[in-house]
Protein backbone atom coordinates (compact mmCIF):
# COMPACT_ATOMS: atom_id res chain seq x y z
CA UNK A 1 0.00 0.00 0.00
CA UNK A 2 2.80 2.37 0.87
CA UNK A 3 4.37 1.62 -2.62
CA UNK A 4 1.04 2.69 -4.34
CA UNK A 5 0.29 5.92 -2.62
CA UNK A 6 4.35 6.83 -3.09
CA UNK A 7 3.84 5.84 -7.27
CA UNK A 8 0.88 7.90 -7.46
CA UNK A 9 2.72 11.00 -5.73
CA UNK A 10 5.43 10.28 -8.10
CA UNK A 11 3.14 10.55 -11.30
CA UNK A 12 1.43 13.51 -10.35
CA UNK A 13 4.29 15.44 -9.01
CA UNK A 14 6.75 14.13 -11.94
CA UNK A 15 9.47 16.42 -13.07
CA UNK A 16 9.32 18.41 -9.90
CA UNK A 17 11.78 17.09 -8.08
CA UNK A 18 14.67 18.24 -9.76
CA UNK A 19 13.23 22.28 -9.11
CA UNK A 20 14.49 24.08 -7.07
CA UNK A 21 12.90 24.16 -3.35
CA UNK A 22 11.05 27.43 -4.04
CA UNK A 23 9.49 26.47 -7.83
CA UNK A 24 9.13 22.82 -6.12
CA UNK A 25 6.76 23.94 -3.39
CA UNK A 26 5.30 26.41 -5.99
CA UNK A 27 4.51 23.51 -8.59
CA UNK A 28 3.08 21.11 -5.89
CA UNK A 29 0.67 23.99 -4.65
CA UNK A 30 -0.89 24.62 -8.57
CA UNK A 31 -0.68 21.16 -9.32
CA UNK A 32 -2.57 19.89 -6.34
CA UNK A 33 -5.07 23.26 -6.89
CA UNK A 34 -5.61 22.00 -10.70
CA UNK A 35 -5.91 18.05 -9.15
CA UNK A 36 -8.39 19.19 -6.75
CA UNK A 37 -10.36 21.19 -8.97
CA UNK A 38 -10.89 18.71 -11.81
CA UNK A 39 -12.52 16.16 -9.07
CA UNK A 40 -14.35 18.51 -7.33
CA UNK A 41 -16.20 19.63 -10.89
CA UNK A 42 -16.47 15.74 -11.51
CA UNK A 43 -18.15 14.95 -7.78
CA UNK A 44 -20.52 17.73 -8.23
CA UNK A 45 -21.38 17.08 -12.10
CA UNK A 46 -22.41 13.05 -11.05
CA UNK A 47 -24.39 14.35 -7.59
CA UNK A 48 -26.58 16.71 -10.09
CA UNK A 49 -27.23 13.58 -12.42
CA UNK A 50 -28.34 11.53 -9.67
CA UNK A 51 -25.26 8.61 -10.09
CA UNK A 52 -24.75 6.61 -7.10
CA UNK A 53 -21.17 5.91 -7.62
CA UNK A 54 -17.63 6.65 -9.18
CA UNK A 55 -16.97 6.37 -12.62
CA UNK A 56 -14.53 3.48 -11.75
CA UNK A 57 -17.06 1.38 -9.85
CA UNK A 58 -20.30 1.87 -12.09
CA UNK A 59 -17.49 0.39 -14.93
CA UNK A 60 -16.57 -2.15 -12.69
CA UNK A 61 -20.29 -3.13 -11.75
CA UNK A 62 -20.95 -3.61 -15.45
CA UNK A 63 -18.68 -5.33 -16.69
CA UNK A 64 -19.31 -7.94 -13.82
CA UNK A 65 -23.09 -8.00 -14.33
CA UNK A 66 -22.14 -9.08 -18.45
CA UNK A 67 -19.88 -11.49 -16.31
CA UNK A 68 -22.69 -13.18 -14.05
CA UNK A 69 -25.16 -13.03 -16.83
CA UNK A 70 -22.94 -16.50 -18.15
CA UNK A 71 -23.06 -18.55 -14.85
CA UNK A 72 -24.87 -21.67 -13.20
CA UNK A 73 -26.50 -21.05 -9.82
CA UNK A 74 -27.91 -23.05 -6.91
CA UNK A 75 -29.69 -21.86 -4.24
CA UNK A 76 -29.08 -23.91 -0.76
CA UNK A 77 -30.76 -21.50 1.92
CA UNK A 78 -33.02 -18.71 0.50
CA UNK A 79 -32.40 -17.19 4.48
CA UNK A 80 -28.89 -16.73 4.54
CA UNK A 81 -28.42 -16.56 0.75
CA UNK A 82 -26.54 -19.36 0.59
CA UNK A 83 -25.50 -20.65 -2.71
CA UNK A 84 -23.05 -22.61 -5.15
CA UNK A 85 -21.88 -20.71 -8.19
CA UNK A 86 -20.09 -22.34 -11.34
CA UNK A 87 -18.56 -20.32 -13.40
CA UNK A 88 -18.26 -20.41 -17.40
CA UNK A 89 -14.63 -22.15 -16.77
CA UNK A 90 -16.35 -24.37 -14.42
CA UNK A 91 -14.58 -23.07 -11.71
CA UNK A 92 -16.99 -23.29 -8.53
CA UNK A 93 -17.44 -20.23 -5.99
CA UNK A 94 -19.97 -20.61 -2.40
CA UNK A 95 -21.51 -17.59 -1.56
CA UNK A 96 -23.75 -16.17 1.31
CA UNK A 97 -25.35 -13.17 0.71
CA UNK A 98 -26.17 -12.63 4.89
CA UNK A 99 -22.38 -12.58 5.59
CA UNK A 100 -21.50 -10.70 2.48
CA UNK A 101 -18.76 -12.87 1.31
CA UNK A 102 -17.74 -14.66 -1.82
CA UNK A 103 -15.26 -17.62 -1.90
CA UNK A 104 -13.36 -15.89 -4.69
CA UNK A 105 -12.55 -12.85 -2.46
CA UNK A 106 -13.11 -10.19 -4.72
CA UNK A 107 -15.66 -8.57 -2.76
CA UNK A 108 -13.82 -8.58 0.51
CA UNK A 109 -11.11 -7.18 -1.20
CA UNK A 110 -12.05 -4.19 -3.28
CA UNK A 111 -15.30 -3.53 -1.70
CA UNK A 112 -18.05 -3.75 -3.78
CA UNK A 113 -19.93 -7.19 -4.99
CA UNK A 114 -18.01 -9.68 -7.55
CA UNK A 115 -19.78 -10.94 -10.40
CA UNK A 116 -20.69 -14.37 -8.52
CA UNK A 117 -22.32 -12.51 -5.97
CA UNK A 118 -24.23 -10.32 -8.65
CA UNK A 119 -25.27 -13.06 -10.18
CA UNK A 120 -26.77 -14.46 -7.13
CA UNK A 121 -28.46 -10.89 -6.49
CA UNK A 122 -29.97 -10.88 -10.15
CA UNK A 123 -31.57 -14.81 -9.19
CA UNK A 124 -32.94 -13.55 -6.29
CA UNK A 125 -34.22 -9.99 -7.71
CA UNK A 126 -32.34 -8.08 -5.22
CA UNK A 127 -30.49 -5.21 -5.84
CA UNK A 128 -26.79 -6.05 -5.69
CA UNK A 129 -26.11 -1.88 -5.09
CA UNK A 130 -26.62 -2.31 -1.43
CA UNK A 131 -23.34 -4.34 -1.52
CA UNK A 132 -21.20 -1.52 -2.50
CA UNK A 133 -18.83 0.01 0.57
CA UNK A 134 -20.10 3.37 1.45
CA UNK A 135 -16.96 4.90 0.78
CA UNK A 136 -17.60 4.57 -3.29
CA UNK A 137 -20.15 6.49 -3.45
CA UNK A 138 -20.28 9.68 -5.02
CA UNK A 139 -21.00 11.91 -2.02
CA UNK A 140 -18.23 10.26 -0.32
CA UNK A 141 -15.95 10.99 -3.89
CA UNK A 142 -17.35 14.65 -3.80
CA UNK A 143 -16.40 15.10 0.16
CA UNK A 144 -12.62 13.89 -1.03
CA UNK A 145 -12.12 16.28 -3.06
CA UNK A 146 -14.16 19.14 -1.31
CA UNK A 147 -11.11 21.14 0.14
CA UNK A 148 -10.58 24.59 -1.24
CA UNK A 149 -6.88 25.74 -1.93
CA UNK A 150 -6.53 29.91 -1.86
CA UNK A 151 -4.75 31.82 -3.89
CA UNK A 152 -1.02 32.63 -2.78
CA UNK A 153 -0.59 36.42 -2.06
CA UNK A 154 2.47 38.74 -3.56
CA UNK A 155 5.79 38.37 -1.54
CA UNK A 156 4.95 42.19 -0.22
CA UNK A 157 1.99 41.07 1.21
CA UNK A 158 3.34 38.17 3.49
CA UNK A 159 3.15 38.39 7.34
CA UNK A 160 6.63 39.34 8.85
CA UNK A 161 8.15 36.05 10.24
CA UNK A 162 8.17 35.69 13.62
CA UNK A 163 10.01 32.01 14.39
CA UNK A 164 13.55 30.44 14.74
CA UNK A 165 16.13 30.94 12.38
CA UNK A 166 17.53 27.32 10.88
CA UNK A 167 20.61 26.97 10.48
CA UNK A 168 21.66 24.00 8.90
CA UNK A 169 24.08 21.44 10.43
CA UNK A 170 27.88 21.44 9.69
CA UNK A 171 27.66 17.84 8.70
CA UNK A 172 24.94 18.71 5.89
CA UNK A 173 27.29 21.22 4.30
CA UNK A 174 29.43 19.58 1.15
CA UNK A 175 33.24 19.82 1.04
CA UNK A 176 34.65 22.26 -0.92
CA UNK A 177 36.61 19.75 -2.96
CA UNK A 178 37.38 16.51 -3.07
CA UNK A 179 35.28 13.27 -3.55
CA UNK A 180 32.11 13.42 -0.71
CA UNK A 181 32.85 10.51 2.09
CA UNK A 182 30.10 7.51 1.67
CA UNK A 183 27.35 7.58 4.47
CA UNK A 184 26.24 4.02 3.37
CA UNK A 185 25.79 1.22 5.89
CA UNK A 186 28.20 -1.64 4.33
CA UNK A 187 27.89 -4.99 4.97
CA UNK A 188 30.43 -8.13 4.35
CA UNK A 189 29.51 -8.25 0.34
CA UNK A 190 30.67 -4.76 -0.06
CA UNK A 191 34.47 -3.64 -1.02
CA UNK A 192 35.61 -1.73 1.40
CA UNK A 193 36.57 2.27 0.46
CA UNK A 194 40.21 3.75 1.43
CA UNK A 195 42.89 3.16 -0.25
CA UNK A 196 43.90 0.11 -1.96
CA UNK A 197 46.92 -0.98 -3.02
CA UNK A 198 48.33 -0.47 -5.87
CA UNK A 199 49.81 -3.28 -8.42
CA UNK A 200 52.70 -2.32 -11.13
CA UNK A 201 51.87 -3.07 -14.51
CA UNK A 202 55.22 -4.10 -15.27
CA UNK A 203 56.64 -6.24 -12.31
CA UNK A 204 53.84 -7.27 -10.93
CA UNK A 205 54.68 -5.72 -7.30
CA UNK A 206 52.40 -3.97 -4.99
CA UNK A 207 53.37 -0.10 -3.52
CA UNK A 208 53.89 1.42 -7.17
CA UNK A 209 52.58 1.88 -10.38
CA UNK A 210 53.82 1.29 -14.33
CA UNK A 211 55.01 4.78 -14.73
CA UNK A 212 57.10 5.02 -11.71
CA UNK A 213 58.26 1.41 -11.28
CA UNK A 214 62.22 1.24 -10.76
CA UNK A 215 62.86 -1.88 -12.11
CA UNK A 216 61.55 -0.15 -15.64
CA UNK A 217 65.00 -0.62 -17.60
CA UNK A 218 65.83 -4.46 -15.81
CA UNK A 219 62.30 -6.16 -17.67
Amino acid sequence: MTTNISEVFNSVLKGARSLPVTALVQLTFFRLNAYFVARRELGANRLASAEQFTPYVDSQLQGRVVKGGCMEIVLYDHVKGLFHVKSRRGRTHRLSLHEKNCTCGKTLIYGFPCSHMIAACQYRCVDFRMFVDGYYSTRSYYDTWASLFHPLLNEDEWPLYDGPTIVPPDSMQRMGSGRPKSTRLHNEMDVREGITSTTCGLCKQLGHNRRSCKNRNQL
